[in-house]
């Protein structure tokens, strides 16, 4: 079965979108009229609830929808040459397909499907560029054990090949204002305390700097105002299935498009795995965003294994965060992430063959069981991979 998230609404009728399918067996939902929340990324529907969204909204509906589907179609408006928010936000909900635990699938490590695997296509109107698209849909689709069934240009689009403007800044940095850009409340966000450890690295510099937080809506006025009042800028945010969080580009597209002044755009990326491939896509689209804002691309800064901020103790917490006081000193100095030391600080590309050999000989099932001990700390009376709606 073929389903289909039309996110645009009425401006596509359901015609065209089966004649550009081409299947017989399709049902499409008009999502952009339904109450969907962002995910704000807390891990219930993996370590409380497994399976089941902590947001009792419209998109439970399509949750048991997606367990009977060999594809899906996200159809969608687009911003910045990517996916709008509505349409990444549909997509990032969908994590309650996978489980907590991890393994290895075709050479990646990956979190374990909780279902069967999920073809992942695009169908998309408005400016963007293509191939990034594409990857975008391989990708997703590879992590939800799939393939991609393409991303397919409705009429009238336009193909626009992005490019980034590097940072033209020479002034000292004094200060800068820093956005969470996690949807997740500043009081369980693996980016709060990592942004304070880069803090700590700025202020044994002398620079100062300013919080803004996009989990509390009250509090983006203030984060606009100090975006466009100062020269530099730094959004720190984890990854989010293969790119920016929905939440975070739905402030994106509030901003002007025109700079009142010379300024520098840059971003701290941060996710659960290791491997610095998983990061690349977003890296991408990261470079041209700036530019589109009129604003020069300060770089990213881009490091795994977040995820263990929220579960290990103390002293491994503290090891997973110096790196970042360091980064922040380095900062700092350079006025952005330029330097062959913030590209290094991604660390390994990929796992090689032995490492991966071993890990799951020797590390899979202590890391797994962990996971399982830390969802009985949540009061998770069920097993990480149980699967509460019917499975095809």
């Amino acid at each position: 079965m073929n389903l289909v998230l039309n996110t645009i609404g009425a401006s596509i009728d359901n015609d065209a979108i089966r004649s550009l399918i081409q299947e017989n067996d399709i049902e499409v939902i008009d999502t952009s009229d339904m109450k969907i929340a962002h995910c704000v990324g807390c891990n219930q529907c993996w370590l409380k609830t497994p399976g089941i969204c902590a947001f009792k909204d419209d998109y439970e509906t399509i949750l048991k929808k997606l367990v009977q589907a060999d594809n899906l179609w996200i159809v969608s408006d687009t911003r910045f040459g990517f996916l709008d928010y509505k349409g990444k936000r549909v997509m990032d909900r969908i994590m309650p397909m996978l489980n907590m635990t991890i393994g290895f699938r075709d050479g990646w490590m990956r979190h374990e499907l909780r279902y069967h695997p999920l073809n992942v296509g695009l169908i998309y109107k408005g400016t963007a560029e293509q191939e990034m698209l594409e990857d975008w849909c391989k990708r997703t689709a590879a992590n939800i054990g799939g393939h991609s069934l393409g991303a397919i240009a409705l009429p009238d689009t336009f193909e626009q090949p992005l490019n980034s403007k590097l940072s033209t800044l020479n002034s000292q940095l004094t200060h800068l204002v820093i956005i969470n850009g996690s949807p997740r409340v500043a009081k369980f966000s693996n980016t709060e305390k990592i942004i304070h450890s880069f803090a700590k690295g700025l202020e044994e510099a002398g620079v100062t700097w300013e919080l803004h937080h996009l989990s509390n809506h009250n509090e983006w006025d203030a984060a606009r105002k100090a975006y466009l009042d100062n020269e530099r800028t730094l959004i720190a945010f984890p990854l989010y299935v293969e790119c920016v969080p929905s939440l975070m580009l739905e402030f994106l597209a509030t901003l002007p498009v025109v700079h009142q002044q010379l300024s520098e755009l840059s971003f701290l990326l941060h996710g659960g795995m290791d491997e610095g491939n998983e990061f690349r896509l977003c890296e991408r689209f990261l470079k041209t965003l700036p530019t589109q804002l009129g604003c020069s691309y300060g770089g990213t800064l881009i490091h795994g294994g977040s995820f263990r901020i929220r579960t290990a103790g103390d002293k491994e917490v503290a090891r997973i965060l110096d790196p970042y006081v360091k980064m922040g000193r380095l900062y700092a100095q350079k006025g952005n992430f330029l330097s062959p030391e913030a590209a290094k600080f991604i660390g390994m590309e990929q796992y090689p063959w032995l490492v991966r050999k071993l890990v799951s000989l020797l590390a899979l099932d202590k890391i797994n069981g962990e996971f399982d001990q830390f969802a009985k700390s949540w009061g998770c009376t069920r097993p990480l991979d149980d699967k509460p709606y019917s499975d095809k």
